[in-house]
């Protein structure tokens, strides 16, 4: 019976299945058992999930839609979703100029997808039924995540998920987005323990509000805390100035006050904050100074370089999600402008992720056009957001949407994840959609904004939906593809059988091409499987479409070395060196390549470049390169002026070089220290 009633619900509503379900899809980038590669590339989990729930209720308001019926519409709410739908457009556009298309692509798709969401999510918060059945579920799900964050805070170890990528993080904290999912929920939820009547919803409302909270505070993200402290400000400061809705409201407040006052006083104390074997915690990190900080100066290092690709393409920039495309070469012309500056030598074994900035980041890849369109979009939202404030009983709920959307949009300014994480921006447009529908009901004069009568059953209206819903179709049938390619790109890397493993690859290849972490991931295991012809188009795609730390250029040098091809491997050598000027791994593989090509006296200034840097680690770096690794401990055993192999930095760059090494001295695979290796791994 109650399967029963609940079908016919979603028949006769179909936005409910949108309202009722969609924080289902932040838990699912956490569902267990589907196939992960090391290196994931661009997400898709919350992006599927979403349009699979879009493109079902779409389709089933088309099928149920009325011929005659009116609705209004705010004119607000319609500029914001012009301008919105002008940005979409914009990214779209931008495809057309990236180095890489795809990434552009998919930035699209995520926008376009938020896009439809909202105007759902506007026009299901007519409804209270269905705006309240969407904050029980988004609570259950914020609850299940803090409860989550909390046992593998207090009494779990600093577990990882492999992903390369992003380094060795926990599962939930320090994962992208998950902070400023919680610190948006924490001031939301906060807003509702203040606003309702029923004192059962207001403990419910206001114990999520805690615990999202705390899963602030033990996330390990620095900028949405600083975010949501920011909100839960304004958001206490404008519950104190509202006239009270009810008689407990200053007593919720105060309970609410005490209650975040001192989850702060017990986060922040010594026995929890430092812990010999864990993570620094994020309290902790705020009192570090910034200029010892290395994940502060690698921002500023990040900064620099996205400033450096809006100079050169100042209107248009380089194109969506194509930042990590254009680091290499921006972080050439960054080097070389501030050649003194120790920020050049940052981060060189790392792959970066965004600019963690991301209004930076927005002028780098759109440009000046794309930013002043988000812009005119952000001043709509607080031209909204002031108009909603004017409703006499809805004040509480507006303010908690508006600081909520200002956690997030501060947390923005250096976040590593920010719009870029899918699940972040849906709980965004939530709240953006509770801000309009709240807008549009204001009574005020002054800020009432004249409502268009357009007819749901009208040619526009309805080329509007069935467009909608292609665009969600489109998004899932891509999305799959991605989805499948991934997956089989995951199943490639853990099959032991090598014949399985290539037919993986190539099925991963074949329906996401665009894949650059499946190109690395095939160029490497070819590579490493004696086929470096066949692996040099592979690393290449990998290297220009993203993958560009050192160690993915001295990986594509070393398969067109092994290929025969010399002048290749000093051409990307040389790139690479541009690059990061000051890697003393770069550079004494690009002097041992210009000498293997003739070219000596390059070679001896390549390497006198190294020497003036640091000679030990230098000449360290030389005996392993050219003499592999038993000799060159050898060598550093004999003479304090050569460094040990394992003091050679990046160590991942010693590795690399051994299995270049090993094509070249096949001999010692099975002797010295590899033979002393792999008998290690047996006992």
């Amino acid at each position: 019976m109650r399967l029963n009633s609940i079908s016919r619900n979603f028949s006769r509503y179909p936005l409910l299945i949108v309202a009722a379900m969609w924080p289902l899809v932040l838990l699912t980038p956490h569902i267990p058992g589907i196939p992960r590669p090391s290196v994931a590339g661009l997400p898709w989990r919350q992006e599927l999930g979403l349009s699979l729930l879009l493109v079902v209720a779409l389709g089933m308001e088309l099928k149920r839609r009325p011929k005659v019926e009116e609705a209004r519409i705010d004119s607000a709410v319609l500029l914001l979703a012009s301008l919105l739908g002008l940005f979409v457009v914009w990214i779209w556009l931008s495809a057309s100029w990236a180095v890489s298309p795809y990434p552009a692509f998919h930035l699209g798709l995520q926008w376009s997808t938020c896009l439809v969401f909202f105007l759902i999510m506007v026009s299901a918060s007519k409804s209270p039924r269905m705006i309240r059945i969407s904050f029980i579920v988004l609570g259950g799900v914020v609850c299940i995540l803090a409860i989550a964050c909390a046992i593998e805070t207090w009494f779990g170890l600093p577990l990882t998920d492999g992903n390369i990528r992003s380094d060795l993080k926990p599962i939930l904290r320090g994962s992208g987005g998950f902070g400023e999912i919680m610190a948006m929920a924490a001031i939301i939820f906060a807003s509702g323990a203040l606003y309702v009547r029923r004192t059962r919803r207001a403990m419910a409302c206001g114990i999520t509000g805690i615990l999202a909270w705390i899963a602030t505070l033990q996330s390990l993200e620095r900028a949405p805390l600083i975010g949501a402290v920011v909100g839960l400000c304004l958001l206490i400061i404008g519950a104190a100035l509202t006239p009270p809705a009810h008689r407990r409201s200053w007593s919720r407040l105060c309970l609410l006050v005490g209650a975040l006052g001192l989850v702060l006083f017990f986060e922040t104390m010594p026995s929890l904050t430092t812990k010999a074997n864990g993570p620094v915690s994020t309290v902790t990190r705020l009192n570090q100074n910034p200029i010892s900080d290395e994940n502060t100066r690698a921002r500023f290092l990040f900064w620099g370089v996205g400033w450096e690709m809006f100079r050169e393409h100042p209107l248009q920039g380089v194109g969506g999600n194509n930042y990590e495309v254009a680091f290499a070469d921006a972080r050439g012309k960054f080097s070389a402008q501030h050649s003194d500056s120790s920020l050049v030598g940052m981060n060189e074994d790392l792959l970066t992720v965004y600019a963690h900035n991301e209004y930076l980041q927005m002028l780098a890849e759109l440009g000046i056009v794309g930013l002043l369109i988000f812009i005119l979009l952000s001043l709509v939202l607080a031209v909204i957001l002031l108009r909603a404030l004017k409703h006499a009983q809805l004040a509480l709920p507006a303010l908690g949407a508006g600081s909520a959307m200002l956690a997030f949009a501060i947390s923005s300014g250096a976040s590593g994840s920010s719009f870029r994480n899918f699940g972040g921006s849906l709980v965004f447009f939530f709240a953006a959609a509770i801000m309009a529908r709240i807008s549009a009901g204001t009574e005020r004069s002054f800020w009432k904004i004249p409502t268009k009568l357009v007819p749901l059953g009208g040619p526009v209206c309805q080329g509007t939906m069935i467009s909608a819903c292609m665009l969600v179709l489109i998004t899932v049938v891509v999305l799959s593809m991605q989805a499948s390619g991934v997956m089989l790109h995951g199943l490639a890397q853990t099959s032991p059988e090598p014949t399985k493993a290539e037919r993986y690859y190539r099925a991963s290849l074949g329906v996401y091409p665009a894949s650059a972490a499946t190109h690395l991931s095939y160029g490497l295991w070819l590579s490493n499987s004696r086929r470096a012809p066949e692996a040099v188009p592979h690393l290449s795609y990998a290297v220009e479409s993203g993958f560009n730390s050192s160690i993915c250029f001295v990986y594509l040098a070393g398969a067109e070395a092994t290929a025969g091809d010399l002048a290749a491997a000093e051409r990307t050598l040389a790139s690479a060196v541009r690059a990061y000027p000051v890697s003393l791994l770069l550079l004494v593989r690009h002097a041992e390549a210009l000498e293997r090509i003739g070219r000596i006296q390059e070679a001896e200034a390549e390497f006198s470049k190294a020497l003036s840097l640091d000679s030990r680690a230098a000449r360290g770096w030389q005996q392993l390169i050219d003499n592999d690794i038993d000799a060159a401990y050898l060598a550093a055993k004999q003479d304090p002026s050569i460094a040990m192999p394992g003091e050679l930095v990046p160590q991942i760059g010693v590795f690399a070089i051994l299995r270049e090494n090993e094509q070249r001295f096949p001999e010692s695979i099975h002797t010295g220290f590899r033979a002393r290796m792999r008998s290690g791994l047996r006992n």
